[in-house]
C-alpha cells in the first residue's frame, strides 16, 4: 500500500501524493494529516520495507523510529522534534529539508541526499552517512558523535556549527584502526580539495591540529591530482613535496627521504668510482666508503679523508648533494615547527 506512488487527486496538480493521502501537501488537510500519518505508520508491520513520501510536509513530533524507509522522500519537508532512531533512510531524498531538533541516533542514512538540508539542534550520533551527499547543507548545533562519514560529499557545506566531528568519523569502516585511510568523497579532485579545506578549517577552530594536518594533506593531494588532470606544470613540484615531506605534514618522511638520498648518491659514487682517499691511497673504496663520503657530503661535515675525483660530472654531483643536505635539514625543522607549534 505505502509503496504506491500516485499523483495528487486534485486536478490539474502534478505533484506526487504524500503517503496515506490522496493529495500532495498543498492540497491535503494539513491540520488533521499528522495524526493520520502517525496512526498509519504505527500499523506498519515490523521489518516491512516501505516508501514514505513526505515532500514539503510540515510536521512536529513525528515518531518514525526503527522503520525501514529506504529511498523515501522528505524533500523540502519541515520536520521538528521528529524521531528516526535506528531507522533505515538509506538512499532517501532529503534535499532542502529543514530538520529541527530531530533525532537520528543510529539511523542509516548511507547514500542519502541531504543537499541544501538544514539541521538545527539535531543529533546524528552513531548514524551511518557513508556516501551521503551534504552539498551546501548547514549544520547548526548538531551532534556528530560517532557518525560514520566515510566518503561523504561536503562541497560548500557549512559545518562550523557541527559538534564532535573528528578525523575518525571519516575513516574506512572496514579498517577502523587505520586513520590514514580516512576519506571524503574524492570523485572530483577540485570539489574534494575545497571540501578538505573546509574540514581543515573546522578542525583548526576546534583545536584538533592533528586532524587538521590530515585534512591539509588530503587537500594538497587533491590539488596535485587536479594539476595532473589539467596538465599543469605545478604537478611535479607538488609531487616532489609529497614524496619529501608529505606536504610538511609528515616529518618522518623527511628523514626517510634523506636516508634514501644518501644511499642513492653513495651508490652512484661507487658505480662511477667517483671518490678517492686523500692520504692512504691503498684504502679500498668499497660501497660503504662511498656511502660514508655521501653522508659527510650531505651533512656538509667533510672531514677530508675522502675527496671526489676531479671529473666535472663528479663535482657537479657533489654540489647537488651538498645543497640537498641543508635543504632537507631546513625542511625537517620547518615541518616539525609547523606541525607542533600549535600544540
Amino acid at each position: 500500500m505505502t509503496n504506491l506512488r500516485l499523483r495528487c487527486a486534485q486536478s490539474p496538480c502534478d505533484e506526487e501524493a504524500i503517503s496515506f493521502s490522496k493529495y500532495c501537501w498543498g492540497h491535503t488537510d494539513q491540520a488533521g494529516y499528522p495524526a493520520v500519518l502517525q496512526a498509519s505508520v504505527d500499523q506498519v508491520a515490523p521489518g516491512l520495507v516501505f516508501y514514505l513520501n513526505l515532500k514539503k510536509v510540515e510536521i512536529d513530533a513525528l515518531n518514525l523510529s526503527h522503520l525501514k524507509l529506504k529511498s523515501s522522500s522528505f524533500s523540502q519537508a519541515k520536520l521538528s522534534r521528529c524521531a528516526f532512531i535506528g531507522s533505515d533512510l538509506s538512499e532517501s531524498n532529503l534535499i532542502g529539508a529543514n530538520l529541527t531538533r530531530c533525532d537520528f541516533v543510529g539511523a542509516d542514512l548511507s547514500s542519502a541526499n541531504l543537499t541544501r538540508a538544514t539541521l538545527t539542534h539535531s543529533t546524528l550520533s552513531f548514524a551511518d552517512l557513508r556516501g551521503a551527499c551534504l552539498v551546501e547543507s548547514v549544520s547548526r548545533d548538531t551532534d556528530f558523535t560517532g557518525t560514520l562519514l566515510w566518503k561523504v560529499n561536503l562541497w560548500n557545506a557549512d559545518i562550523s556549527g557541527a559538534a564532535h566531528i573528528k578525523r575518525k568519523n571519516f575513516q574506512d569502516p572496514s579498517k577502523p584502526s587505520d586513520l590514514e585511510r580516512a576519506r571524503l568523497l574524492e570523485t572530483d579532485a577540485l570539489v574534494s580539495l575545497e571540501s578538505y579545506r573546509s574540514v581543515k578549517h573546522y578542525f583548526n577552530q576546534k583545536g584538533l591540529h592533528e586532524d587538521a594536518g590530515w585534512a591539509a594533506y588530503r587537500e594538497l593531494t587533491m590539488e596535485r591530482k587536479h594539476f595532473y588532470k589539467m596538465k599543469d606544470s605545478h604537478y611535479l613540484p607538488s609531487l616532489l613535496m609529497d614524496i619529501l615531506s608529505g606536504y610538511t605534514e609528515k616529518p618522518n618522511r623527511v628523514i626517510i627521504s634523506s636516508i634514501v638520498m644518501v644511499l642513492l648518491f653513495g651508490l652512484i659514487y661507487y658505480l662511477g668510482a667517483a671518490v678517492r682517499p686523500t692520504l692512504d691511497t691503498h684504502v679500498p673504496m668499497g660501497l660503504w666508503e662511498n656511502i660514508y663520503f655521501s653522508f659527510m657530503t650531505f651533512t656538509t661535515v667533510g672531514f677530508g679523508d675522502f675527496v671526489p675525483q676531479s671529473f666535472a660530472w663528479v663535482r657537479m654531483l657533489v654540489c647537488v648533494e651538498a645543497f640537498s643536505g641543508p635543504f632537507m635539514a631546513g625542511l625537517y625543522i620547518f615541518t616539525l615547527t609547523r606541525r607542533y607549534s600549535a600544540h
